[in-house]
């Protein structure tokens, strides 16, 4: 895996309007890479992130829906969304300027760099 090369990709989703923190995370919630221009405990976002998208899995099993692409939460003053990337998971975290049309845009763009970057 080349962590610069990641630093760099995660860096491209900062640039999105309203984007404030980028995170890879692996499945275990260790979080592999992270920027951010909030004062946030990554470490923690990651673990809650391992286990919302395990439970997206879960409940998208249950309704026969296939592999998890992507999971998308709102809430009164963001978003976050998040994608599988290969074993991992790209997670997005969104203050209430962004337009999520741009943010999905912009997953489906870089996302073949990032799962470059993990291999």
């Amino acid at each position: 895996m080349d962590n610069k090369g990641v630093g760099r990709i995660l860096n491209e989703f900062m640039k999105v309007k309203g984007v404030t923190a980028v995170a890879l995370v692996g499945r275990d919630g260790f979080v592999i890479e992270s920027v951010s221009n909030t004062n946030v405990d990554m470490d923690a976002l990651g673990a809650m992130v391992a286990t919302a998208v395990g439970t997206g899995e879960t409940l998208g099993s249950e309704f026969g829906f296939g592999g998890l692409e992507s999971f998308l939460t709102e809430y009164a003053n963001g978003k976050i969304l998040m994608a599988t990337a290969l074993d991992d998971v790209l997670a997005i975290f969104t203050d209430t300027t962004s337009v999520i049309g741009g943010v999905r845009y912009a997953v489906k763009k870089n996302m073949p760099d990032v799962i470059r970057a993990l291999q």
